[in-house]
């Protein structure tokens, strides 16, 4: 995942809401979310096995990764970043074993985020407010929708557009601005591979429950669905 924008209001109705963009080789395998982990949903990578957003509707919370940059030097096999946003937070030097990432941590009351990219482990407690979060790292670039975007009323059960509001806008389009320009959803060729924005999520954690909407053609034509958060689903 290459993108989160966040907004958090600890004193909220809806205290955690999270836009995520996926970017990855448009060819590598994947399954729609679904429960592929007790109590867990989310999307499965087929190759790696694990992650790279996970629901928790019990605890609640949400923890989403990002591929860090610059990457590390190659150093032969690596554990899978996927497993990440599924289990506790190993330990530092087991962090290190890992390729570089950033690992948001959200629950209605604190919102983490633990980054690697080859220096030292670093754990920071997010303000409450909006917040992006690219492969560069938190903050470094502006994306004026969210700062715009009216806070939504997600409740389970409504439709996406009117359960969202404006945060359906949010992943449609848009320009960073900052230390990394680009625009939010991309599609180019890397050594002959076809790589882009592959998919995209809205997570709500609040006093009406957890929702977790997801889209598999992010854009202006994107189709979203509600996922049901149920055990068993």
């Amino acid at each position: 995942m290459c993108t989160v924008l966040l907004r958090f209001d600890p004193d909220s109705q809806w205290p955690v809401l999270l836009a995520a963009v996926r970017d990855e080789y448009l060819a590598r395998p994947w399954e729609p979310p679904a429960e592929h982990w007790p109590g867990r949903f989310g999307g499965r990578d087929s190759t790696g096995g694990g992650t790279w957003l996970a629901v928790d509707p019990h605890r609640p919370g949400v923890n989403a990764l990002l591929n860090g940059f610059p990457p590390l030097p190659a150093l032969g096999d690596r554990p899978t970043r996927g497993a990440l946003p599924l289990n506790a937070v190993p330990d530092d030097d087991v962090l290190r074993t890992f390729d570089a990432f950033h690992l948001v941590r959200a629950e209605p009351t604190e919102v983490a985020l633990i980054s690697w990219i080859g220096a030292s482990i670093e754990r920071r407690l997010l303000e409450p407010g909006d917040h992006v979060i690219v492969n560069q790292g938190l903050d470094v670039n502006d994306f004026a929708p969210l700062r715009a975007a009216a806070t939504p009323d997600p409740k389970p059960g409504l439709p996406t557009a009117e359960a969202w509001g404006d945060w359906v806008g949010l992943l449609s389009g848009g320009e960073f601005t900052g230390a990394a320009p680009r625009s939010l959803l991309i599609r180019k060729e890397i050594d002959g591979l076809e790589y882009g924005s592959g998919s995209a999520a809205l997570v709500a954690i609040g006093e009406a429950g957890v929702r977790y909407d997801f889209t598999a053609n992010p854009g202006p034509s994107a189709l979203w669905r509600e996922i049901p958060l149920t055990d068993g689903a």
